[in-house]
């Protein structure tokens, strides 16, 4: 039997379709919540929905129950789940067009496609934009001038769906998010500002920016804001709120408080949305009730709170931070005082992949090296790209890695600290061995197995390449697992428990490879490796001087990870480190 391998977005588009007609026949209240909770925590995952239910790790989610659980399997065989195709009998299957419309629900939906007869969800916004253009969508019961103008505004802006355009690395994000806040400050006006949602818990990828802000002068900062040089568009505008979008297509909101309600309003904005359920859920246990504006018990009175931390103290919680507020068992774990001292910058002491123009860097091996020295760390390794024995030829090879040798010995002579280690990152090929032989690779400190090739094959040819590297003597590092690159090219597809497995029993470390594109481990395999007690490191990748700044957004997703210090093998003192990585040819 084929398999129906579907990508998140259509599984969380069929989910939805079935959800809205759920709403439209009127469906029992709490299955209807429970899948709109399921849907959002599996539109948060990073890891393929498919490849969970191929390795029987479905029940692994939280909020999948055994109903849900029974229609994925029935869609993953199948390609569709006879259920939901009975729930949508007798729908205008021109109502499934409208659904994402910014401001166009379920019932909406069904009402505009039933009343104008759109049978065809292909031009469905096409025909409702048309109709809101000559006012005939107002003389709806139930709609009015101000809807059909709120509507066919949504849909002329479609593309700041979020549910429309490409999401932005993070490291992009970044850069606007400091713009913003360096303009909003200027003003004068601003309390307290920080980029909230998706961004403050450090996803890999950012759809629209949230800002809670607090201030004195809450009509004055909107006002300030619209001054805002990159705003293309305004959406809305009113007293405490304001969205935008840049003339980049970003969408931006701001909400602004009272600096004594900032605490709440950063929480609730920050979410993750299954994050706030578990917690309001939890709150509701305690006869308490959450909102933006802080939290209401017995006495009925809204108690608010200028910082996250007091907010969750009147929960009686520790502070849980933002990277883990994922919906999982992190209100579990606050609640026996369990949750993780996730690692820091500060933590780690080296970073021991890298690249010079002896491959495809662009910066000496000196210069790279001593960029390290500067940075204070107690290591670095050297890893450009192994030289091909094939096109260069044995003797050519063996020469390239004795004047390399020799000029790293060199700069160590000049140099107290780091330790300079001296290793080539090596390609894992099609055929599962390696671009270099056993003989030169022994001769090495160390060395990186990264597969950059033929990442199309099936599961168990990638498992197979992977394993093979690990169980291989002279690789020590498995780099950039998965082999994704965010936005262009999907993660591989191997057996991971079989992979962990294997490194755990091997004594290999996972690198966490920190370049923006890649973030790989990504932060749910992250946190499964270090269930398994595989060896974990941080590294850079670094191409270039400036790219050693890269480490952070390694770390970031470790944290998302639970990943503490004491998991990340480059957090350790020289001697430790070295015993760790089963480094060769040391004194």
């Amino acid at each position: 039997m084929i398999d129906y391998r579907l990508s998140n977005k259509e599984v969380i588009r069929i989910l939805k379709e079935a959800l809205a007609a759920m709403e439209i026949k009127g469906y029992n209240f709490f299955r209807i919540r429970a899948y709109q909770n399921a849907i959002s925590i599996l539109d948060n995952l990073t890891v393929s929905i498919y490849d969970l239910w191929e390795t029987k790790r479905l029940d692994e989610i939280p909020g999948i129950g055994e109903g849900l659980e029974a229609n994925l399997n029935e869609l993953f065989k199948t390609g569709k789940v006879v259920e939901f195709e009975k729930l949508k009998e007798g729908l205008p299957d021109g109502m499934f067009g409208l659904l994402g419309i910014r401001g166009i629900g379920a019932k909406k939906s069904y009402k505009l496609a039933k009343a104008f007869k759109l049978n065809n969800r292909e031009n469905s916004a096409d025909k409702i934009r048309d109709l809101a253009k000559a006012g005939k969508i107002r003389t709806l019961e139930g709609f009015g001038e101000k809807s059909e103008k709120d509507i066919l505004s949504s849909i002329e802006q479609e593309k700041q769906s979020k549910n429309k355009k490409e999401r932005i690395l993070y490291s992009k994000a970044e850069e606007v998010v400091e713009r913003i806040i360096s303009y909003m400050k200027n003003s004068g006006l601003v309390k307290n500002i920080e980029a909230a949602g998706s961004f403050r818990r450090k996803n890999a990828t950012i759809g629209d920016l949230d800002f809670p802000i607090s201030t004195d002068n809450p009509e004055q900062v909107i006002k300030y804001f619209m001054g805002y040089p990159e705003i293309k568009e305004v959406i809305v505008q009113g007293d405490k709120k304001a969205s935008v979008s840049l003339t980049n297509d970003m969408q931006v909101d701001i909400r602004v408080c009272s600096p004594s309600s900032y605490g709440a309003m950063l929480q609730y904005f920050t979410g993750s949305k299954q994050h706030n359920i578990l917690l309001r859920n939890y709150a509701l246990s305690k006869k308490m009730s959450l909102s933006e504006y802080g939290i209401k018990d017995t006495s009925k009175d809204i108690k608010e709170f200028k910082d996250e931390i007091s907010f969750y103290k009147y929960l009686d919680l520790p502070y849980i931070p933002p990277e883990i507020r994922n919906g999982t068992n992190e209100i579990e774990s606050a609640l026996k005082n369990n949750l993780p001292k996730l690692i820091e910058i500060e933590d780690i002491r080296g970073d021991v992949h890298m690249h010079t123009t002896d491959s495809d860097g662009i910066n000496t091996l000196e210069e790279m090296i001593e960029m390290g020295a500067n940075l204070g760390y107690d290591y670095i390794g050297i890893t450009d790209h192994a030289p091909s024995i094939q096109s260069r030829g044995y003797g050519t090879v063996l020469k390239l890695i004795s004047d390399k040798k020799k000029k790293i010995t060199e700069i160590s002579r000049r140099l107290n600290k780091p330790k300079i280690l001296f290793g080539y990152e090596v390609n894992i090929l099609a055929d599962s061995s390696l671009g270099l032989p056993d003989e030169i690779m022994k001769d090495l400190d160390y060395c990186v197995a990264s597969i950059h090739t033929s990442f199309n094959q099936d599961s168990e040819t990638i498992t197979n390449r992977l394993i093979s590297a690990i169980e291989n003597p002279y690789i020590n590092i498995i780099g950039h697992p998965s082999g994704r690159i965010i936005n262009q090219r999907d993660p591989s597809d191997p057996k991971w428990d079989r992979v962990f497995k294997a490194a755990r029993d091997n004594d290999k470390i996972l690198e966490i490879n920190s370049q923006p594109d890649r973030l790989d481990l990504t932060d749910d395999l992250i946190r499964s490796a270090i269930d398994w007690g595989v060896k974990l490191m941080i590294n850079s990748d670094a191409h270039s001087l400036d790219q050693y700044s890269y480490m952070k957004y390694g770390i970031y997703n470790a944290r998302r990870g639970w990943a503490e210090k004491k998991d990340i093998i480059n957090t350790y003192p020289l001697n430790d480190f070295l015993k760790e990585l089963n480094v060769r040819n040391i004194s």
